[in-house]
């Protein structure tokens, strides 16, 4: 081959490559501006070049889930898994999935697996504080929150759902400081909560 077509051919395979990633960059452009349906399709045309590529079905699924199509979602997250068992994003999203459903037991399970994996991960303590506190075991969802917040303490959902479980502990002091630091943080239904329950 001749300098001139081995140029050619690379040229070729570039655009090729270059068209390929756009695909993705235009979903996950749609994905930021709230037009899921749109970043679904982009995401399409990319995974018939490269079906297995991680990155672009978690966004697909998250699309899904955006959208409310859960078992779309589930099914685009549990391929994810199939590719990388060990995937963070793609296990908190199946243990919200689970959380969503009323499957407690199951989002405490792939809370751990993502805390196995990442002890820092404040999203799968906090998870596994929400699935404990449904099931009514208090003092593993006061712990969960309180890692929770240790490790991130921005995490606003995490102060108002610890301000709620002291509020059920009659613990009111306390439940009125996380309650305002969740309306600091704007969580929805915070300042709500310290207009009815903080003097």
């Amino acid at each position: 081959m001749d300098l001139k077509s081995f140029l050619f051919v690379g040229l070729v395979a570039f655009i090729f490559i270059s068209c390929q990633d756009e695909s993705s960059l235009i979903g996950d452009q749609y994905f930021e501006s709230g037009k899921y349906k749109k970043a679904i399709t982009a995401y399409d045309e990319y995974l018939k070049l490269k079906p297995r590529n991680i990155k672009t079905i978690y966004n697909r699924g998250r699309c899904y889930q955006e959208l409310g199509e859960y078992d779309k979602a589930l099914e685009d997250f549990n391929k994810v898994i199939k590719l990388d068992g060990n995937n963070e994003n793609a296990l908190l999203s199946i243990g919200q999935e689970m959380y969503r459903k009323g499957d407690y037991k199951s989002a405490i399970f792939y809370s751990e697996k993502v805390i196995q994996i990442d002890r820092n991960n404040a999203m799968a303590y906090y998870l596994m504080g929400r699935s404990n506190h449904k099931q009514g075991h208090t003092r593993r969802a006061m712990n969960d929150y309180n890692t929770a917040i240790n490790i991130d303490d921005d995490l606003g959902e995490a102060y108002y759902h610890r301000g709620a479980l002291r509020l059920y502990l009659k613990r009111n002091s306390l439940a009125c400081n996380d309650l305002k630091k969740a309306a600091n943080l704007n969580v929805a239904g915070a300042e709500e909560a310290v207009r009815k329950n903080c003097k």
